[in-house]
């Protein structure tokens, strides 16, 4: 049967007039689509200075609330599902070094991705952190190897315990180390792919676009963009995804590679490729997103043991630890000389597997959520 549609002409549309409206009419209904988005049951609080004034933007309970803020109180923080909930205060904010002095006990857990329970899960088993939420770990170091951003539903209140266990843990003669990852740039380039709709619903209420919740005018934003790429703690290295072998061109020391991203961080893709050094920064070889020291399929240019040994000899480091590309469980190469910390945070604490490591008195201890499973690493050989 042909379906017609009439003309006040007394023609007729076919199916293929029809269907041509729809696409006309597709814009439309993304649109009404887009202001259907829901905000979340808690979200922030996101924290402002514009015009000389100190404001909170927050959702509590499915509703979205905007107060001015004394910054000499605390302010609270919830999970979504309301689940935890922790004071923060806030504190100067001081800019990180690239090198440090190794601790004791340095507990490396990495991509977070929203997902507060598992996150606060590892740092209690462990006692890095106790029930209130608070430092435990002493004049010891926790490192987080990037990727807070995307995926779970939790990013706030994973940003604000990093924020306020940095002060605490510094207090106590310790130090709490986040480097970017890949999805750090990925938001504040704004690319929200991975994105939970409780964001995007946020940004379209307030008005604006959802990086602008991470600039420099807001607390986190300021205090996130202050954030390295790379750091080296004794003769660890520890950066998001891998060093490839432009890495071994010396213009590309620690601090210059902090430097450069930083400087860029906020610029979106299109100013991005104005810069030979931001292209591959942010590009397949750069320290973000390069997979090469843990994956052997050609697309992802895998480095050779030579060029490992002239990277680790150029950086003088004896190990390097990554996250970025997942793994079933905390896995090494090269005979123990790179570690990926990145595994799947929830699955990997609902069945029992490895969820970090501990760098304990120079042994790599496999870290779980039932920490009487912790066993030393096995390093096989080349």
């Amino acid at each position: 049967m042909k379906i017609l549609l009439k003309t006040n002409h007394g023609g007729s549309y076919g199916i293929a007039a029809i269907l041509y409206l729809f696409t006309l009419l597709a814009p439309v209904q993304a649109v009404l689509a887009q202001s259907q988005l829901k905000l979340g049951n808690f979200d922030g609080p996101y924290v402002f200075y514009e015009k000389g004034d100190s404001s909170i933007i927050r959702v509590e309970h499915g509703q979205l609330l905007t107060e001015k803020w004394d910054h000499t109180k605390a302010f609270k923080v919830s999970t979504e599902d309301g689940k935890h909930h922790f004071d923060v205060w806030r504190h100067p904010i001081v800019a990180p070094a690239w090198s440090y002095r190794p601790s004791e006990k340095i507990v490396v857990l990495s991509d977070p991705h929203g997902d507060f329970e598992s996150f606060y899960s590892i740092l209690l088993a462990q006692e890095v952190v106790g029930s209130n939420y608070e430092w435990k770990f002493g004049n010891n170091q926790l490192v987080v190897i990037g990727d807070v951003f995307d995926r779970g539903k939790d990013v706030l209140p994973i940003f604000w315990l990093i924020y306020k266990l940095e002060y605490e843990a510094a207090k106590a003669g310790g130090e709490v180390h986040f480097l970017f990852g890949n999805h750090e740039e990925m938001i504040l380039r704004g690319n929200y792919k991975y994105m939970q709709e409780k964001y995007s619903a946020l940004a379209e209420k307030v008005g604006k676009d959802y990086r602008d919740f991470w600039r420099v005018n807001t607390e986190l934003g300021k205090w996130l963009q202050t954030k390295n790429t790379m750091e080296k703690i004794g003769d660890n290295l520890f950066v998001h995804a891998g060093l490839s072998t432009v890495m071994l061109d010396p213009t590309w020391s620690i601090s210059a590679v902090n430097d450069s991203v930083r400087y860029h961080l906020f610029q979106q893709k299109e100013e991005r490729q104005k810069s030979k050094a931001a292209r591959f920064l942010f590009g397949s070889e750069g320290p973000l997103w390069y997979r090469g020291m843990v994956r052997e399929e050609e697309k992802y240019l895998p480095l050779s043991k030579i060029d490992l040994e002239k990277l680790m000899h150029l950086y003088g480091t004896k190990r390097i630890f990554v996250g970025h590309t997942i793994f079933p469980e905390v896995s090494n190469f090269y005979a123990g000389k790179v570690y990926a910390v990145n595994v799947a945070n929830e699955a990997n604490r609902l069945k029992g597997r490895s969820r970090g490591l501990c760098i304990d008195n120079n042994r790599i201890i496999i870290l779980y959520d039932d920490a009487s499973k912790n066993r030393v690493a096995e390093t096989p050989s080349f």
